[in-house]
Protein backbone atom coordinates (compact mmCIF):
# COMPACT_ATOMS: atom_id res chain seq x y z
CA UNK A 1 0.00 0.00 0.00
CA UNK A 2 2.98 2.36 0.75
CA UNK A 3 4.55 1.73 -2.12
CA UNK A 4 1.42 2.02 -4.38
CA UNK A 5 0.81 5.78 -2.86
CA UNK A 6 4.55 6.52 -3.38
CA UNK A 7 4.33 5.49 -7.06
CA UNK A 8 1.20 7.40 -7.41
CA UNK A 9 2.65 9.96 -5.86
CA UNK A 10 5.77 9.93 -8.38
CA UNK A 11 3.08 9.42 -11.30
CA UNK A 12 0.97 12.79 -10.60
CA UNK A 13 4.68 15.05 -10.09
CA UNK A 14 6.04 13.64 -13.39
CA UNK A 15 2.69 14.56 -15.36
CA UNK A 16 2.50 18.07 -13.81
CA UNK A 17 6.40 18.34 -15.05
CA UNK A 18 8.05 21.55 -13.07
CA UNK A 19 6.34 24.81 -12.95
CA UNK A 20 9.18 27.06 -14.25
CA UNK A 21 9.10 30.34 -13.10
CA UNK A 22 7.44 33.47 -15.69
CA UNK A 23 9.82 36.09 -16.20
CA UNK A 24 8.53 40.07 -16.00
CA UNK A 25 8.11 40.69 -20.12
CA UNK A 26 10.59 42.72 -21.36
CA UNK A 27 9.44 46.89 -21.64
CA UNK A 28 9.76 48.07 -25.36
CA UNK A 29 12.19 51.16 -25.09
CA UNK A 30 10.46 54.12 -26.91
CA UNK A 31 12.00 54.73 -30.15
CA UNK A 32 13.72 57.67 -30.63
CA UNK A 33 12.81 61.10 -32.56
CA UNK A 34 15.38 62.05 -34.84
CA UNK A 35 14.55 65.67 -36.04
CA UNK A 36 15.29 66.68 -39.31
CA UNK A 37 16.67 70.28 -40.49
CA UNK A 38 16.56 70.76 -44.00
CA UNK A 39 19.42 72.83 -44.71
CA UNK A 40 19.26 75.02 -48.13
CA UNK A 41 22.64 75.90 -49.78
CA UNK A 42 22.68 78.76 -51.97
CA UNK A 43 25.58 78.75 -54.43
CA UNK A 44 27.69 82.03 -54.52
CA UNK A 45 26.68 84.40 -57.43
CA UNK A 46 29.53 85.28 -59.35
CA UNK A 47 29.95 89.13 -59.35
CA UNK A 48 31.15 90.34 -62.78
CA UNK A 49 34.57 92.47 -62.47
CA UNK A 50 34.22 96.23 -62.60
CA UNK A 51 35.21 97.49 -66.12
CA UNK A 52 37.89 99.82 -66.03
CA UNK A 53 37.43 103.09 -66.93
CA UNK A 54 39.52 104.23 -70.00
CA UNK A 55 42.02 106.55 -69.51
CA UNK A 56 42.29 109.57 -71.82
CA UNK A 57 45.52 108.31 -74.44
CA UNK A 58 46.26 111.55 -74.77
CA UNK A 59 46.61 114.91 -72.49
CA UNK A 60 45.20 118.02 -73.98
CA UNK A 61 47.73 120.14 -75.71
CA UNK A 62 45.91 123.26 -76.60
CA UNK A 63 44.74 125.49 -73.39
CA UNK A 64 41.84 127.98 -74.17
CA UNK A 65 42.77 131.53 -74.07
CA UNK A 66 40.72 134.09 -72.23
CA UNK A 67 40.19 137.62 -74.42
CA UNK A 68 40.41 140.36 -71.69
CA UNK A 69 37.42 142.04 -70.68
CA UNK A 70 36.50 145.33 -73.20
CA UNK A 71 36.62 148.84 -71.63
CA UNK A 72 33.87 150.25 -72.02
CA UNK A 73 34.81 154.17 -72.90
CA UNK A 74 32.34 156.97 -71.08
CA UNK A 75 30.08 158.37 -72.78
CA UNK A 76 29.83 161.89 -72.88
CA UNK A 77 27.33 163.74 -70.93
CA UNK A 78 24.50 164.77 -73.67
CA UNK A 79 24.27 168.81 -74.10
CA UNK A 80 21.02 170.93 -74.56
CA UNK A 81 19.82 170.94 -77.82
CA UNK A 82 18.56 174.10 -78.48
CA UNK A 83 20.92 177.27 -78.84
CA UNK A 84 19.78 179.78 -76.31
CA UNK A 85 18.95 183.45 -77.63
CA UNK A 86 21.73 185.76 -77.32
CA UNK A 87 20.89 189.45 -76.42
CA UNK A 88 21.68 192.51 -79.31
CA UNK A 89 25.11 192.82 -78.08
CA UNK A 90 26.02 189.08 -79.22
CA UNK A 91 26.31 188.01 -75.56
CA UNK A 92 24.23 184.60 -73.52
CA UNK A 93 21.55 185.50 -71.61
CA UNK A 94 21.70 182.12 -70.05
CA UNK A 95 24.51 181.80 -67.47
CA UNK A 96 25.11 178.14 -66.54
CA UNK A 97 24.96 177.20 -62.47
CA UNK A 98 28.10 174.57 -61.77
CA UNK A 99 27.55 173.08 -58.18
CA UNK A 100 29.99 172.80 -55.62
CA UNK A 101 31.63 168.98 -55.44
CA UNK A 102 31.15 169.06 -52.05
CA UNK A 103 27.31 169.18 -52.13
CA UNK A 104 27.54 165.98 -53.79
CA UNK A 105 28.58 164.54 -50.56
CA UNK A 106 30.54 161.67 -52.06
CA UNK A 107 27.07 160.42 -54.12
CA UNK A 108 27.21 162.76 -57.18
CA UNK A 109 29.76 165.15 -58.89
CA UNK A 110 30.13 167.75 -61.81
CA UNK A 111 26.02 168.82 -61.42
CA UNK A 112 25.28 171.56 -63.70
CA UNK A 113 22.37 173.16 -64.92
CA UNK A 114 22.18 174.97 -68.00
CA UNK A 115 20.48 178.44 -66.49
CA UNK A 116 20.56 179.73 -63.29
CA UNK A 117 16.91 180.94 -63.87
CA UNK A 118 13.15 179.58 -65.47
CA UNK A 119 10.67 181.17 -66.31
CA UNK A 120 6.47 180.24 -66.98
CA UNK A 121 5.52 182.64 -69.62
CA UNK A 122 9.15 183.75 -71.00
CA UNK A 123 12.40 182.61 -71.32
CA UNK A 124 13.88 180.24 -70.37
CA UNK A 125 11.53 177.93 -69.65
CA UNK A 126 13.29 174.93 -69.22
CA UNK A 127 17.02 174.09 -68.21
CA UNK A 128 19.40 171.01 -68.60
CA UNK A 129 20.74 169.62 -65.05
CA UNK A 130 23.83 167.02 -65.80
CA UNK A 131 25.86 164.83 -63.16
CA UNK A 132 27.63 161.58 -62.70
CA UNK A 133 27.41 159.06 -60.00
CA UNK A 134 30.27 158.64 -58.34
CA UNK A 135 29.23 155.98 -55.42
CA UNK A 136 29.68 152.64 -57.02
CA UNK A 137 26.29 151.56 -55.56
CA UNK A 138 24.35 154.22 -57.19
CA UNK A 139 22.66 152.96 -60.07
CA UNK A 140 19.59 155.44 -60.17
CA UNK A 141 19.20 159.08 -59.09
CA UNK A 142 16.17 160.62 -58.11
CA UNK A 143 15.42 164.39 -58.10
CA UNK A 144 13.70 166.50 -55.33
CA UNK A 145 12.93 170.26 -55.42
CA UNK A 146 10.80 172.87 -53.11
CA UNK A 147 10.08 176.52 -53.98
CA UNK A 148 11.40 179.59 -51.59
CA UNK A 149 8.78 182.59 -51.48
CA UNK A 150 11.12 185.51 -52.47
CA UNK A 151 11.92 188.37 -51.78
CA UNK A 152 10.71 187.75 -48.02
CA UNK A 153 12.42 183.88 -47.82
CA UNK A 154 9.96 183.16 -45.37
CA UNK A 155 7.56 180.59 -47.08
CA UNK A 156 8.95 177.29 -47.74
CA UNK A 157 6.74 174.23 -50.12
CA UNK A 158 7.56 171.13 -49.22
CA UNK A 159 9.56 168.65 -50.83
CA UNK A 160 8.20 167.53 -54.58
CA UNK A 161 9.46 164.64 -56.11
CA UNK A 162 10.26 165.26 -59.48
CA UNK A 163 11.30 161.17 -60.54
CA UNK A 164 14.02 159.60 -61.92
CA UNK A 165 17.06 161.18 -64.46
CA UNK A 166 17.83 159.52 -67.25
CA UNK A 167 21.18 157.44 -67.39
CA UNK A 168 23.14 156.29 -70.03
CA UNK A 169 23.67 153.04 -68.00
CA UNK A 170 27.63 154.15 -66.97
CA UNK A 171 27.20 157.09 -64.10
CA UNK A 172 25.96 159.28 -66.60
CA UNK A 173 22.79 160.63 -65.58
CA UNK A 174 20.55 163.69 -67.12
CA UNK A 175 17.50 165.18 -67.13
CA UNK A 176 15.21 168.52 -68.62
CA UNK A 177 13.54 170.62 -65.33
CA UNK A 178 10.80 172.91 -66.65
CA UNK A 179 8.64 175.44 -64.73
CA UNK A 180 5.53 173.62 -65.42
CA UNK A 181 6.96 170.79 -63.08
CA UNK A 182 6.67 173.52 -60.50
CA UNK A 183 3.39 172.28 -58.51
CA UNK A 184 0.51 175.01 -59.46
CA UNK A 185 0.09 176.74 -55.86
CA UNK A 186 3.75 177.85 -56.03
CA UNK A 187 3.55 178.54 -59.83
CA UNK A 188 1.48 181.77 -59.13
CA UNK A 189 4.18 183.09 -57.33
CA UNK A 190 5.60 186.42 -59.30
CA UNK A 191 9.24 185.53 -57.98
CA UNK A 192 10.71 182.48 -56.04
CA UNK A 193 13.93 180.77 -55.58
CA UNK A 194 14.07 176.89 -56.56
CA UNK A 195 15.54 174.11 -54.62
CA UNK A 196 16.66 170.78 -55.33
CA UNK A 197 18.22 167.43 -53.82
CA UNK A 198 19.47 164.42 -55.49
CA UNK A 199 18.90 160.34 -54.06
CA UNK A 200 21.35 157.93 -54.93
CA UNK A 201 19.14 154.41 -54.96
CA UNK A 202 21.16 151.39 -55.83
CA UNK A 203 20.13 148.36 -57.91
CA UNK A 204 18.06 147.03 -55.16
CA UNK A 205 15.75 150.03 -54.55
CA UNK A 206 17.61 151.40 -51.48
CA UNK A 207 18.94 154.53 -50.66
CA UNK A 208 22.43 154.92 -50.87
CA UNK A 209 22.69 158.48 -49.95
CA UNK A 210 21.48 162.01 -51.04
CA UNK A 211 23.40 164.95 -51.54
CA UNK A 212 23.01 168.02 -49.90
CA UNK A 213 20.38 170.81 -50.72
CA UNK A 214 21.31 172.90 -53.09
CA UNK A 215 19.68 176.15 -52.14
CA UNK A 216 19.36 179.55 -53.98
CA UNK A 217 21.14 178.77 -56.97
CA UNK A 218 17.97 178.64 -59.04
CA UNK A 219 15.48 181.52 -59.34
CA UNK A 220 12.12 181.13 -61.34
CA UNK A 221 9.75 184.21 -61.98
CA UNK A 222 6.45 183.75 -63.69
CA UNK A 223 6.66 186.36 -66.53
CA UNK A 224 9.93 188.33 -67.99
CA UNK A 225 12.30 189.67 -65.09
Amino acid sequence: MRKLLFLTLALALAGCGVVQPVEPAQQEQPTPVIATVLVTVIPPTEVAPPTAIPLPTQAPTEIPTLEPAATLEPTALPQPTSEPPTSSAGATDLTPVYVDNILGKGVFADIVFSSDRITLNCYPREFEITMRAIHPDVTRAEMWYRVLETPSYFRYSDWYLVGNLKTDGKGNFFTTFKATDITGDWRVLDEGIVEFQFVGVNKGGGVVDRTQKIEKLMTYYKNCP
